[in-house]
């Protein structure tokens, strides 16, 4: 889901630019924000015990991740990291939560967007 770069900084993000390779997230972290990649690509990636790569997704411009486990207080279950110099959207889980609360459109939106991604 893309929520207007406007809209998200008015409600208080901030970009933050990553290197390649950068860790945004790392497995175990808890949820505290909202990420939308403003430009770069990035992979949402784990690894099992014997240290072998398992890539879940790769993210693109205006992609959104990690929105769902804001909702359910769950630890990430998979790293993020900066596949080519990326500038990401951040916004405070409590100030998402503040955004969508006061936009009952964008709300419905969220819920939509959670609901395709679940299946």
């Amino acid at each position: 889901m893309v929520i207007h770069q406007q809209i998200l900084k008015s409600a208080g993000a901030i970009i933050k630019k990553y290197q390649p390779k950068e860790k945004i997230f790392t497995k175990g972290d808890s949820a505290q924000y909202y990420f939308q990649i403003v430009s770069g690509s990035v992979k949402m990636n784990n690894y099992d015990e014997s240290g072998r790569e398992y890539i879940q997704n790769f993210l693109k411009d205006g992609e959104c991740f990690g929105e769902s486990l804001l909702f359910i207080d769950h630890k990430y279950s998979m790293n993020a990291i900066a596949i080519t110099f990326c500038e990401v959207l951040i916004l405070k889980k409590t100030l998402f939560f503040n955004l969508i609360q006061q936009n009952p459109k964008l709300c419905f939106e969220m819920n939509k967007w959670l609901s395709k991604t679940a299946f």
